[in-house]
């Protein structure tokens, strides 16, 4: 009975073992096809070994051959798109939202494109008397909030000039569609965005976008207050604390960083 037992725990062990060198083969071909005999020399197993699991992983679908070696299979595409498409955005945002509001005392909003518009989805209310009205479900111009902008700092600056236009109904003046182009290029250059709200009511944010796992923008993270409390002087370390929630929020979905 011991043996038995003793036998089904090794069976167990070299299980487990085997699917770990299955899976940093895929960690592998994700950067890109390679063949068995590098595999073998980069994972410190036999070219034996290397060929059996690439075969098996290919009969399932998960590897397809190319004239370069092995590379990501259909099936592992296939999850790959069923993954992105189910991802809750807030769901999965929203614990560091509230990390991020508890830690800085300020409103916390995510939001996600909707063509030319930002839609808020969700907002952690921060500690402080005066809030910001703006609530979850709230679209407006994309070009017209920090969040919208965040959202928009990987198109092109034809396409900036062509929202901050549209979303002042046509009547920006040259001047000023300049003056936008020329401010995301430095929300672009920052990898974050400070707004100052346009509508006369004195609000502030500090936005950043999330990054799904293609590297895409996917939504946006930002903290909003009244500008007398979200000041210069706090600033750096705001905007530092917002990048480092959203890079969080990124991992969280799959972003890996640039490849």
């Amino acid at each position: 009975m011991m043996q038995d037992s003793d036998e089904k725990a090794e069976q167990t062990v070299k299980g487990t073992q085997t699917l770990m060198r299955a899976l940093d083969i895929m960690d592998e071909v994700i950067d890109g096809p390679i063949r068995a005999a590098d595999l073998a020399r980069k994972l410190g197993m036999s070219k034996t070994t290397a060929h059996r699991l690439v075969q098996a992983l290919k009969s399932r679908n998960y590897l397809t051959v190319t004239r370069d070696g092995f590379a990501l299979g259909p099936k592992l595409l296939q999850l790959g798109v069923l993954a992105t498409e189910q991802i809750d955005y807030v769901r999965v945002a929203r614990p560091f939202m509230e990390l991020l509001s508890e830690r800085t005392g300020f409103c916390v909003f995510v939001g996600k494109r909707e063509g030319d518009f930002s839609r808020h989805l969700d907002r952690v209310t921060g500690t402080q008397r005066l809030r910001v009205a703006t609530a979850p479900g709230d679209r407006r111009p994309i070009a017209e909030t920090g969040l919208g902008k965040a959202l928009l700092l990987d198109e092109a600056e034809a396409t900036w000039a062509q929202l901050y236009a549209q979303a002042h109904g046509g009547k920006a003046t040259a001047r000023q569609v300049d003056a936008f182009v020329t401010e995301m290029q430095g929300h672009k250059a920052r990898g974050e965005v400070l707004h100052d709200s346009d509508l006369g009511d004195g609000v502030r944010s500090i936005a950043t976008p999330i990054r799904d796992a293609k590297g895409q923008i996917a939504i946006a993270i930002s903290i909003a207050s009244a500008a007398h409390y979200l000041t210069d002087d706090l600033r750096p370390s705001l905007a530092e604390q917002v990048m480092r929630s959203a890079e969080l929020i990124s991992a969280a979905v799959g972003y890996s960083g640039p490849r």
